[in-house]
């Protein structure tokens, strides 16, 4: 699998079988597992062997995971793995608030997960070698941008960390769970309201 594949997903259908709980539990699994077995899976989740299976073949029917190309033990114990190295989930329009879109339920549940990694991190309760215990970044800015200027700024990012992704571990390396948010947030008017 090439290094810098990037999935978009936009279309409905693709996005709507993404948004199940289970589902995406199953793709942040693979990406710290993979390749890994429905058998493994369902170890690893609790669930039965026959819903982790209907839940890998949804995802398959719809790009998001394939059987892994290396020789398998039996046809039974084929290992499964994502089709991509980075998933981008794209907004499509919509008069409601996000988290009644498809995405808006992805975008919730990756955002969860984050939020369980950072505060893992700033906890001390990630098993981390000492040399690692110190090493994140957080940032937070405010930027004034039109439309074009955010989109051009997301792809600054993404090209940005497209130069340092790589596939499988090394010793001199360690995982990092990068994410990057941008929203467009409301401004108080005047000095009461940002009292409030």
């Amino acid at each position: 699998m090439p290094s810098d594949r990037t999935l978009d997903v936009a279309d409905p259908i693709r996005l709507r079988a993404l948004a199940h709980p289970l589902r995406l539990r199953l793709l942040r699994l693979l990406r710290d597992h993979q390749p890994a077995t429905g058998a493994q899976l369902a170890e690893l989740t609790g669930e039965s062997t026959a819903s982790i299976s209907y839940h890998l073949a949804t995802l398959a029917k719809h790009g998001f995971v394939e059987h892994d190309p290396a020789p398998a033990r039996t046809r039974r114990h084929k290992p499964w793995r994502t089709t991509y190295q980075s998933l981008r989930i794209e907004s499509l329009p919509t008069d409601g608030p996000p988290i009644q879109s498809p995405e808006g339920v992805i975008l919730a549940s990756l955002l969860d997960e984050t939020r369980r990694q950072q505060d893992d991190y700033v906890h001390g309760r990630s098993d981390l070698p000492r040399e690692l215990r110190a090493v994140g970044t957080f940032e937070m800015t405010d930027l004034t941008l039109t439309v074009q200027e955010f989109d051009a700024l997301s792809e600054a990012v993404q090209q940005a960390i497209g130069r340092f992704r790589r596939t499988g571990p090394a010793d001199d390396r360690a995982r990092f769970a990068v994410s990057f948010v941008a929203i467009p947030v409301a401004v108080p008017t005047d000095v009461e309201e940002a009292r409030q």
